[in-house]
């Protein structure tokens, strides 16, 4: 009766290892990109003072910064931190165009660094 039973488990386990599995798709080779390229503005005005609900829009280039046409993913207003986030950008260059009431950043700092990709890049705008 033993040999009964070790034969069965036996030949249950042979079975199971000869048996087909699951066909499993083949992995895409593509990256997952978990961070995506940001920009991060903070604006102030001359005191220092954070500023918040400014217009702020960034452009790709400066005829269209000059000439306030096709700005990048639209107009963004600052929040109560004088923040706000400009989110999947490509790595580059941008004119950054900022304005509440009588005050804006023209002959200020209007243009950014290359941002560096998949990262949240940060830079800080006065306003006067």
């Amino acid at each position: 009766m033993i040999h009964k039973v070790y034969f069965l488990i036996v030949f249950f386990i042979v079975s199971c290892q000869m048996m087909p599995s699951a066909s499993v798709p083949q992995a895409d080779d593509t990256p997952i990109q978990l961070f995506k390229t940001s920009l991060q503005i903070t604006v102030r005005d001359d005191l220092g003072n954070l500023v918040e609900g400014a217009e702020v829009q960034i452009f790709n280039n400066k005829e269209d910064y000059q000439k306030e046409e096709n700005p990048v993913q639209g107009i963004r207003y600052t929040d109560e931190k004088g923040n706000v986030k400009f989110d999947n950008l490509d790595t580059q260059e941008y004119y950054v165009n900022v304005e509440k009431g009588d005050m804006n950043n023209y002959g200020a700092g209007i243009k950014t660094d290359e941002l560096a990709s998949k990262r949240n890049n940060k830079v800080t705008i006065i306003i006067e």
